[in-house]
């Protein structure tokens, strides 16, 4: 029998290579063309994209029901979405603090 701690790993993993192709997609992408400044916004907006997952995963090992984990699943997908139609702005926030 399959736990929910389990579940929640086999999903999180699963959901980690797929944001391993999308990082390595967006680095590459975001590094195509040299510019003269560093690449400090970009590669801080990059790993935004693993910390908002991290929480996500902490959050879900912390509840009790399959229901409350997808919720928190769902929410944390809603916000890597939200950020990558954002994400022009976060990494112009970046460059202005770090640049």
């Amino acid at each position: 029998m399959v736990t929910i701690r389990q579940k929640i790993h086999m999903t999180n993993l699963i959901l980690f290579v797929l944001l391993l192709a999308w990082g390595f997609l967006l680095y590459f992408g975001t590094h195509f063309v040299e510019q003269d400044d560093p690449y400090v916004g970009e590669n801080l907006s990059i790993l935004l994209v693993y910390v908002i997952w991290g929480l996500g995963y902490f959050i879900q090992l912390k509840q009790p029901t399959m229901k409350r984990v997808v919720a928190v699943l769902l929410l944390s997908l809603g916000f890597q979405v939200l950020y990558f139609f954002s994400m022009y702005y976060v990494i112009t926030f970046f460059e202005w603090i770090f640049e």
